[in-house]
């Protein structure tokens, strides 16, 4: 497996900037809709398997806003197993911005 393409949450607070950089680092089509069931129609049709996919620098903060993010990439990892890996390394310094 090619190595994990890594969203550094450290410096993502918004659902825009998550997308931005998940089009660019997932090659993701240019009809991607910015939401997360068009996310999930790439993740599971769209991208080249397998992938690896890990958040770093989650913070409570990204816990509770990213909830659902968080969530689809479990399932995705659950309905594609051993093509779609994820993972998440958890902060628990929450700076409070964002």
């Amino acid at each position: 497996m090619k190595k994990p393409i890594i969203f550094n949450f450290s410096k993502i607070y918004t659902y825009h900037k998550f997308y931005t950089l998940c089009k660019q680092k997932l090659q993701l089509p240019e009809y991607f809709g910015n939401n997360l069931d068009a996310l999930w129609d790439c993740i599971t049709g769209d991208i080249e398997l397998p992938v690896s996919i890990r958040f770093t620098g989650v913070t409570p903060y990204h816990k509770n806003k990213f909830k659902a993010l968080i969530k689809l990439m479990q399932d995705a990892e659950i309905e594609m197993p051993g093509d779609f890996v994820f993972n998440m390394d958890s902060s628990e310094k929450d700076d409070g911005t964002g």
